[in-house]
């Protein structure tokens, strides 16, 4: 998951709009080559729509020629008009902030980012649809804007290379859709960060937590907990590490009562902690989960995320 351990951008690494330089209220950050900005501030700056559905953790962002993505965060999978494709890395967080690279969200929504080697900054640049001209060529259009024929046309949903004058062609073509010519976010010359591993250590003790706190509860209850133990991992409010934020004081009762350590888990607990651990993430945004049959006062006191078995999930 991007985010933890990784570069904050400073003045060494901008990202401007339009030819203007951006001074940020949520800080960028740089992990293993990619640029990550807040989608909020990102598309609000960009004149994009953002909307959010509280109840099932949806972001959807939109644009004025009919452009819309849609995500959660925790979650590798977004729908880019009407269809379903998978990110290389999971959506972060940070903050209660979502976060894309810079040139994915960019180019989802039809700008150029354009590299500046000599001030080490990202431009990006709002593209316009293409109006086809008379005796213009698909092939032609292509080699104008740095891509191929298949990709327009797959980026168009159009099936071959005839072309009406006056046609509208959107020209920017995200790599998501191309997974074969995968970019940096940023950097040309960057190496995309590979998958991360888990530390098997993590992995069992997260799945003792999940075994002892939701050992009766369905998969996805047990999912959710272990996603609450990775929301902590990435809020700067808790520690930064799976069993500091398992053992930090009066947190996790299990974790002091000798329980934790005898706890043999199951193989769906398991899973769960390897699905979260690996960025999958069912309530997002929750840091806190109870049973609020017997602690009613508490959903008084929080942010309902979701309510799965006999577990509530807040923020």
């Amino acid at each position: 998951m991007a985010g933890i351990g990784s570069a904050f951008a400073g003045s060494d690494n901008n990202v401007s709009i339009e030819g203007q330089p951006i001074e940020w209220t949520q800080a960028l950050w740089i992990d293993g080559g990619w640029t990550y900005v807040p989608v909020r501030e990102f598309s609000e700056r960009m004149g994009w729509t953002l909307s959010y559905d509280k109840q099932s953790g949806l972001i959807t962002v939109s644009n004025q020629i009919g452009g819309t993505l849609s995500f959660r965060t925790g979650s590798p999978a977004v729908t880019f008009n009407d269809k379903k494709y998978e990110l290389p890395e999971p959506v972060a967080v940070r903050n209660d902030n979502a976060y894309l690279p810079v040139r994915l969200l960019a180019e989802a929504m039809h700008a150029r980012v354009k590299w500046n080697d000599e001030t080490n900054t990202a431009d990006i640049v709002a593209v316009p649809e293409h109006i086809v001209a008379e005796g213009e060529t698909l092939s032609g259009i292509a080699q104008a804007y740095d891509t191929t024929v298949e990709l327009l046309k797959l980026r168009n949903g159009i099936g071959d290379e005839s072309l009406q004058i006056g046609q509208r062609l959107k020209v920017i073509v995200p790599e998501f859709l191309d997974p074969a010519s995968r970019k940096t976010a940023v950097a040309p010359k960057a190496a995309a960060k590979a998958a991360p591993e888990i530390d098997p250590a993590d992995l069992e003790l997260l799945a003792k937590l999940v075994q002892v706190e939701a050992g009766n509860e369905p998969y996805e209850g047990k999912l959710a907990v272990a996603s609450v133990v990775m929301n902590r991992v990435r809020d700067p409010d808790f520690p930064n590490t799976v069993k500091g934020v398992i053992y930090a004081p009066y947190q996790f009762p299990p974790a002091g009562n000798g329980l934790l350590a005898k706890a043999k888990p199951s193989k769906d607990s398991t899973r769960a902690a390897k699905a979260a651990l690996s960025g999958e993430n069912n309530v997002p945004g929750a840091v806190y989960f109870f049973n609020a049959k017997l602690e009613p006062a508490k959903k008084k006191k929080v942010t309902v995320v979701k309510v799965i078995g006999s577990h509530t999930f807040a923020k």
